[in-house]
């Protein structure tokens, strides 16, 4: 992973930025901005503005260091190696969890991509959600039915 990166694509990542990547890294699943920022907050004595959260996850998602989750309005650190750009990515969601995976494939991308083409379709964000239940919790679920039968 990109942990201890200080340097992206020629852009300096600063002690904010580093932070925001690491939790984001650590976390269990798409955080929220504010959540984000009451990590901050507990881990150094200098104020936190949602403004500088907002403008790190902006960098963030520029350089393509994080994804946005719109469905949950929430960011996950990129799951590649970050040190490439690469193909816009789906986003599997868990509605019961919350958390995401990443898959990149290009050539279903292609294929999303011109089919948009043909529709004189111009694409403005880069990430597919698909919400549904990870193996993990379709488990619970089933077990949970078990109990009830």
């Amino acid at each position: 992973m990109v942990a201890g990166l200080r340097e992206v694509r020629g852009r300096r990542l600063t002690p904010l930025r580093q932070q925001v990547l690491d939790i984001l890294l650590e976390a269990a699943e798409p955080t929220k901005a504010y959540a984000i920022m009451d990590i901050l907050r507990e881990k150094t004595a200098k104020s936190i503005t949602p403004a500088s959260v907002y403008r790190t996850l902006d960098f963030l998602l520029q350089h393509e260091l994080v994804h946005r989750v719109e469905s949950l309005n929430a960011f996950v650190a990129c799951t590649d190696t970050c040190e490439h750009e690469h193909e816009p990515v789906f986003m599997l969601v868990c509605a019961g969890c919350r958390q995401s995976r990443e898959v990149s494939d290009l050539p279903l991308y292609n294929i999303i991509y011109a089919a948009m083409q043909e529709k004189k379709f111009t694409v403005q964000g880069s990430i597919i959600e698909l919400m549904g239940i990870c193996p993990q919790c379709a488990r619970a679920k089933a077990k949970e039915q078990q109990k009830g039968t």
